[in-house]
């Protein structure tokens, strides 16, 4: 069990089919309503205050997004938000906390707009109507002179990620590296991005709940 600080309010458990195992879970089996996933996310928090040292503050609303790995494990993306107590959302099952990602979420990142802009002109001459769908579902982020483009394509597609890499870099086709984006990047708003063809996911103001140290990483045995 890897556990990862990404700030005071997010953090990012990876387990692997051992740890699945010992935790008698399966990806396909995480359900918020099953008391049996309810009986491993307790176990996993409390792997993460006794890692981290810290209790998560129970005042905030917690959401767990979960994807699954291609070795069986599955990676837990815990982000705390302000509002309904996360331990009483934790001891009720009708409360819909968990969202399992099954889309492929890959993360590009262009050294320059212009690599950017001439990816999406070329992809639209390419691909026509499925430009818009591809764009209209991703997200755009900045940080200085680069831009990181979040996409979401219906299927895996290696002709695809070969076109991409011929303007960009490949990050990572993971939520990991998708929630390290949005946390840390600039997003672009939708007036911006509205040439590439799409629009842009806002994410909400932050709220730091614990007292994490980000970048630390902590393992879990």
């Amino acid at each position: 069990m890897r556990i990862e600080a990404l700030t005071g309010s997010k953090v990012v458990v990876e387990l692997n089919a051992n740890d699945m195992q010992q935790l008698n879970i399966t990806y396909d089996a995480l359900d918020y309503a099953d008391v049996d996933t309810r009986r491993v996310i307790w176990i996993i928090l409390d792997h993460v205050r006794e890692s981290t040292g810290c209790d998560i503050d129970p005042s905030g609303q917690l959401l767990i997004d979960a994807m699954p790995r291609p070795d069986g494990g599955c990676i837990l993306f815990f982000t705390i938000k302000s509002g309904e107590s996360a331990l009483e959302l934790l001891s009720c099952p009708s409360q819909r906390v968990l969202r399992k990602q099954q889309q492929l979420l890959i993360t590009f990142e262009f050294d320059s707009i212009d690599a950017l802009l001439d990816c999406a002109a070329a992809y639209a001459r390419m691909h026509g109507d499925e430009h818009d769908r591809l764009f209209s579902q991703s997200e755009l982020y900045q940080q200085g002179l680069q831009y990181r483009l979040l996409l979401s394509p219906a299927q895996q597609s290696d002709a695809l990620q070969q076109f991409f890499c011929e303007f960009a870099r490949c990050c990572g086709e993971n939520i990991l590296t998708a929630a390290q984006t949005r946390e840390h990047w600039q997003p672009i708003g939708q007036q911006c991005f509205a040439h590439l063809g799409g629009g842009v996911h806002h994410q909400p103001p932050r709220q730091k709940k614990i007292a994490l140290k980000p970048g630390n990483v902590y393992s879990s045995v």
